[in-house]
């Protein structure tokens, strides 16, 4: 991701002075033929370079201390999904930006893509009628590039839910609303996980969230949606070369939305929120608010995973406010 957001940067004429990594990042530095001094904590990079902002692309359970940092420094933050592993985190990681009143945006880029914003237009212009059913996939193989194998460590990457599922949970969830119910299922291993999670809509669609882990190496990542309503159905797909479709009684219309990609757009949101002080497209709340739907489903799933059915109290239902255990008992909440 540090190298996704350095090509966004350079393209959009930004000066890249600093560079940070706990490990030695001047080779990083050099490969990339940077002028910018090297550092092994952000803490010395903050205080020692001059910088308007930070991007944080780092391990899920260092984000809280990373953001603190740059608060305390008043210091802008592009934050890499999820906005942290654990409720207690993300409320922290609010507070410091509170305090401190820098911008922060967390990069759920499916906001920023071309295809899936062209979807949502389509939606919000009452192209498909009432919401129905979403269907979203997303499959890849393990991520085993994260530095010290970190994403096997489910302790710090918080498993699949919390790192890949949450991209199209944040995306329904922004677009046909509050969630009331979760209900999912997984299949685990060390180096393999593969998931889904059904969504029930306050608005009474249902959105179904399937995520793969333990695809071939050789296939990579690719990614469908599917909304349907009473009055048309819209899809995407990445591996097809005409990525918006729109079904109605009277017609089937493709386009092709354009150019750049969602890093592209999403850095370019990141910098105008710098420079002009506009609030972020995804505030915290809202990445707080992907994160809980990650936790209920990560939650359903392990329920799901015992050898005994579980028998659901007072006490779970406060403690889990979204997640279903088993299907035909499922739990009502209010709105988040």
């Amino acid at each position: 991701m540090a190298r996704t957001h350095l090509q966004q940067y350079r393209e959009l004429g930004a000066n890249v002075v600093a560079v940070a990594a706990t490990s030695d990042p001047t080779p990083f530095v050099e490969r990339h033929d940077l002028e910018a001094t090297a550092h092994t904590s952000v803490a010395d990079l903050c205080e020692s370079s001059e910088v308007d902002c930070l991007s944080i692309c780092t391990p899920t359970d260092t984000h809280r201390e990373l953001v603190e940092c740059a608060a305390d420094h008043g210091i802008d933050v592009l934050l890499e999904k999820p906005i942290a592993g654990t409720l207690a985190d993300a409320a922290a990681i609010e507070r410091a930006v509170s305090e401190s009143e820098i911008s922060l945006l967390v990069g759920h880029v499916l906001r920023f893509d071309p295809g899936y914003e062209r979807a949502r237009d389509v939606v919000e212009t009452d192209g498909i009628g009432a919401p129905g059913v979403a269907r979203a996939r997303r499959l890849s193989p393990f991520p085993d590039w994260g530095s010290g194998d970190w994403y096997a460590d489910r302790e710090r990457s918080g498993g699949l839910f919390l790192d890949l599922s949450i991209h199209d949970l944040d995306y329904l969830r922004s677009l046909w609303g509050p969630v009331e119910r979760v209900f999912a299922r997984r299949t685990a291993g060390e180096k393999f996980e593969h998931g889904f999670a059904t969504l029930r809509f306050e608005n009474g669609a249902v959105g179904y969230v399937e995520a793969s882990w333990a695809q071939p190496e050789a296939r990579k990542l690719t990614s469908e949606l599917e909304l349907a309503g009473d009055g048309g159905v819209v899809e995407l797909s990445s591996d097809d070369h005409r990525p918006v479709r729109e079904f109605t009684d009277d017609e089937v219309r493709v386009e092709r939305p354009v150019s750049a990609d969602g890093y592209r757009r999403e850095v370019e949101h990141f910098l105008a929120c710098v420079e002009s002080g506009e609030r972020p497209a995804v505030t915290v709340d809202e990445a707080t608010t992907a994160l809980r739907l990650a936790l209920a489903a990560r939650e359903s799933a392990a329920a799901g995973d015992q050898s005994r059915p579980r028998r659901w109290t007072n006490d779970d239902a406060a403690r889990h406010p979204l997640c279903g255990s088993r299907p035909h008992r499922q739990l009502r909440t209010p709105a988040l």
